[in-house]
């Protein structure tokens, strides 16, 4: 083989390395995003760099995701019901153990919501004012119907505050 024919050689295995690189990051990023009840890495979509004052844009939407720090500093993120309360945005838990995410919280408030492809960077706090948690409750109850999702045993409830950071 030429010198010539090597270099083309060379520069179509080149350009085959580059388009195999490109095809694993789009597929690797498509795998990292959360979907239904399978969780992800980090989250994609532009980054929000206006202030929310009223949440009730997220009325319409049923899922969003969270975006959480591992203890080993890995994002974590899922899917997750929401629920606008008095301008307000809240996320629920149940069950008898905290989930990932939750305990992630815990460690770590700073987390980022995925609400229709933007992100919003946000502090998350465990609702404990039982009056407001109650509200809330209902809240999430008028807009996922409970007896529909879960019949006769609906679980309690407990809610996360979503306070967005810039």
């Amino acid at each position: 083989m030429n010198l010539e024919a090597q270099a083309s050689a060379y520069r179509r295995l080149h350009q085959t390395q580059k388009l195999l690189m490109l095809l694993l990051s789009v597929l690797l990023t498509a795998a990292c995003s959360p979907k239904d009840e399978r969780p992800g890495l980090w989250l994609g979509g532009e980054e929000a760099t206006a202030m929310v004052n009223d949440w009730r844009f997220t009325d319409d939407i049923q899922e969003i995701a969270i975006e959480t720090r591992t203890w080993y500093l890995l994002a974590h993120s899922t899917t997750i019901w929401c629920v606008e309360f008095e301008g307000n945005l809240y996320v629920g838990s149940y069950g008898t153990e905290k989930k990932f995410w939750e305990k992630n919280i815990e460690r770590n408030p700073q987390a980022k919501i995925n609400i229709d492809g933007e992100i919003y960077k946000a502090t998350m706090s465990l609702l404990d004012d039982e009056a407001l948690s109650r509200e809330v409750n209902v809240a999430y109850n008028r807009k996922y119907d409970m007896e529909e999702v879960f019949g006769d045993e609906i679980p309690l409830w407990w809610f996360y505050r979503i306070e967005q950071q810039l």
